[in-house]
């Protein structure tokens, strides 16, 4: 029984030496991803652009990547709320993703900014966005 122990420990041992890490530390974020996610993040034009930036770069989001998640998705919910539809069929299908929006709706928002999302969400919420405007109205 020890000598399976002692097998099992050092195939374990030998698995993680490979592979460089245990399975739940590959989800950090190196410095060379937080620069690409930043620069990515400054692009981003749509909620489709965002989608595929949170799969790539989730795992970046806090500090500067935050910030700047925050100030991108602030911009398409006040100057593109035309668009919301996107965002709300990309959020049906995916609660990690809602999660993250809801996420960025936060201080580092705008003032002006967000005064244009409440308007929008009271104004112009869209009948299945009610999770979203609720959200934005209560915050």
């Amino acid at each position: 029984m020890r000598m399976i122990l002692a097998v099992s420990g050092a195939v374990i041992f030998f698995l993680v030496f490979i592979t460089g890490a245990p399975a739940e530390a590959t989800n950090k974020c190196a410095s060379i991803e937080a620069k690409r996610a930043r620069l990515e993040v400054g692009q981003l034009q749509d909620w489709k652009g965002v989608y595929s930036s949170f799969k790539r770069f989730g795992h970046c989001d806090s500090g500067n990547v935050a910030a700047e998640y925050s100030y991108a998705i602030s911009r398409l919910l006040a100057h593109h709320w035309d668009h919301v539809g996107s965002l709300l069929s990309l959020a049906a299908d995916d609660e990690q993703f809602k999660q993250f929006v809801l996420r960025h709706v936060d201080e580092d928002i705008p003032e002006e900014e967000a005064q244009l999302i409440i308007n929008n969400s009271r104004q112009h919420c869209p009948a299945d966005g009610g999770w979203l405007c609720r959200a934005i109205v209560d915050y």
